[in-house]
């Protein structure tokens, strides 16, 4: 078996995979940010209740639930000055990962093909994969804190990959085109271009 990119260089699949590439670009940029403000909230509630916390990148504080950093559940508390998420917030960056998902899984299938003697047993080996994968990455952001980070963070790798291979694809989409052109472009030789080359060809018969 062998996967094969950028294999379907026609106009139709180039913009679908440009297209595809900026609308996930967005997406995991803005689900980025929500988790930014996820990671502020955490830290503010860890340092209010005066627990030692290691220095490191905000996205990546996730000792506590993401649900107790809820606006409607710090209201209750007696101290009110920790940054909150909305309700929004949460559910959105657990959203947009998924989705995310689902625009990488069709991204890939616009850019790669696989070369197999079985390509339907292979194809439908995949669609499981990517089932149980979605399946578990559906647990895994609504049981653990820390999952629904890290999670982010590889989807957001992944999808700077694929965003960069659409560009890429659209650039070799451009210069296939530009050459197919130029080959078929018709050279008319000028008049009297034909008449020396048929004279000197007869002095070299003679």
């Amino acid at each position: 078996m062998r996967i094969k990119y950028d294999t379907r260089l026609t106009s139709y699949h180039t913009i679908t995979a440009f297209s595809l590439g900026w609308l996930l670009f967005f997406i995991i940029c803005f689900n980025a940010h929500l988790q930014y403000l996820l990671g502020e909230s955490e830290k503010s509630i860890l340092q209010s209740r005066n627990i030692t916390i290691t220095q490191r990148p905000t996205i990546f504080y996730c000792e506590l639930p993401y649900d107790d950093c809820l606006c409607s559940v710090i209201s209750n508390q007696t101290n009110t000055s920790d940054k909150c998420v909305s309700f929004a917030v949460l559910v959105g960056s657990r959203v947009l990962s998924l989705i995310s998902f689902l625009f990488q899984i069709a991204l890939v299938r616009e850019i790669l093909s696989i070369s197999t003697d079985r390509p339907s047993a292979v194809i439908y080996t995949l669609w499981i994969i990517c089932l149980f994968a979605f399946i578990g990455m559906i647990i895994s952001i609504h049981w653990n804190s820390c999952y629904h980070a890290y999670i982010i963070l590889t989807l957001f790798g992944t999808g700077e990959l694929l965003f960069l291979l659409s560009c890429h694809n659209v650039i070799i989409g451009n210069d296939r085109d530009r050459s197919i052109s130029n080959r078929n472009q018709v050279i008319i030789p000028h008049r009297s271009e034909t008449t020396n080359n048929e004279s000197r060809s007869l002095l070299e018969l003679l």
